[in-house]
């Protein structure tokens, strides 16, 4: 028996039978062993998981003890619970919540809400948790994988309806809504070439970590370039260590592309705190942006104390967080779990007020990668 296993026959015994009230003995680790087939190791972190989400409650020398209140999860289980999992609650994990809290509220559901800290081992044990404690579905926030052969969404919690949101990967084979940014990567790189830019380089993470909506910026990019009549040399995509805004990965990279022959004319980021970054180090070197370097950014995130405007992106993060969670009630009401994907739009927003739209996602250009 595994833990979660052996964590969902005591919930089930003990506390939705009402077998014990709230304060309760248990029976003893050894005793829950020979009760369940288990090893004295799988009791232990099975106890120890259940006594961090509040169930249990251990006292020294005594034993163990029924710490919520009797019945509470099956009262839970009349009400659509879906859990929402996020790297951090930060401005664009935010923005998701708002939309998912806001349909999830309309539609009379309880919704949970844990971090992974940028951890994938945290994110996976995040699920575990919300599954055991009854979840009917969840809304997942993915990092970024650093290693994307180790994927478990493919195979693992296959009964759990999850909808993923903004850097989805096939492998996962699940449902899920992400932004146009193939469009966003070719426009924004028209858009610089209108403007007479033609040395533009794209500064990315390291190869290896599948980060959705950047590689999807950078096709885009690759594929205006062609069209333009020319090709993307490989020195072109400057990869680096995404560390952070400022990082001395981020500023190396900043070097390898001033030492580019021709020097570059244009600079497209990640996103925005990189670009405010980008052109905070190009002026400390002397070097005038945008006159001489244009530097671009995506998601449009504002910060406090800067105001001067660049080419940026305006994805709607709310209504991707709406999208998620109509798509995740359908599918708990429905039984069905397919892979349905929806592709929001990711208009500019260009410096002067200009707003490039876009009514309708690529789907063809999707369809061609």
């Amino acid at each position: 028996m595994t833990t979660q296993q052996l964590m969902k026959s005591v919930l089930r015994d003990f506390f939705e039978s009402g077998y014990r009230a709230v304060g309760g003995r248990l029976p003893t680790t050894r005793e829950l062993a020979l009760r369940y087939q288990a090893s004295y190791t799988t009791v232990g972190k099975a106890v120890a998981l259940l006594e961090e989400e509040g169930w249990l409650t251990r006292r020294h020398g005594s034993g163990i003890y029924v710490a919520a209140l009797p019945g509470a999860v099956a009262k839970a289980k009349r009400q659509i619970r879906i859990g929402y999992v996020t790297a951090d609650m930060r401005q664009l994990g935010h923005r998701v919540f708002e939309g998912l809290d806001g349909m999830a509220r309309s539609a009379r559901c309880v919704v949970e809400v844990a971090m992974s800290n940028w951890r994938m081992d945290e994110e996976h044990r995040q699920i575990e948790q919300m599954q055991v404690r009854g979840v009917h579905g969840i809304v997942l926030y993915p990092i970024p994988r650093p290693d994307p052969g180790r994927e478990y969404l493919g195979a693992e919690f296959r009964r759990l309806p999850i909808v993923v949101v903004d850097l989805y990967q096939s492998n996962m084979k699940r449902p899920h809504v992400i932004f146009d940014n193939w469009w966003a990567g070719r426009e924004i790189t028209r858009h610089l070439l209108a403007a007479g830019r033609r040395e533009i380089v794209f500064l990315k993470h390291s190869p290896g970590i599948a980060y959705r909506s950047i590689d999807d910026r950078v096709a885009g990019y690759q594929r205006a370039m062609v069209e333009a009549g020319g090709s993307v040399p490989t020195e072109w995509v400057v990869p680096f260590m995404g560390t952070g805004p400022g990082k001395p990965e981020h500023h190396a990279a900043l070097e390898r592309v001033l030492n580019l022959k021709p020097r570059p004319t244009a600079i497209i980021t990640p996103y925005d705190p990189y670009a405010r970054a980008t052109i905070a180090w190009l002026r400390a070197r002397g070097i005038a942006a945008p006159k001489e370097i244009t530097v671009v950014g995506f998601d449009n995130l504002a910060e406090e104390n800067w105001h001067e405007p660049f080419p940026t992106t305006q994805p709607d993060f709310i209504r991707m967080g709406e999208r998620a969670a109509e798509m995740l009630l359908q599918q708990i009401a429905s039984g069905k779990q397919d892979e349905t994907e929806i592709v929001l739009p990711c208009p500019l927003a260009l410096p002067g007020g200009d707003y490039m739209r876009q009514d309708q996602p690529t789907q063809l250009a999707f369809a061609e990668r």
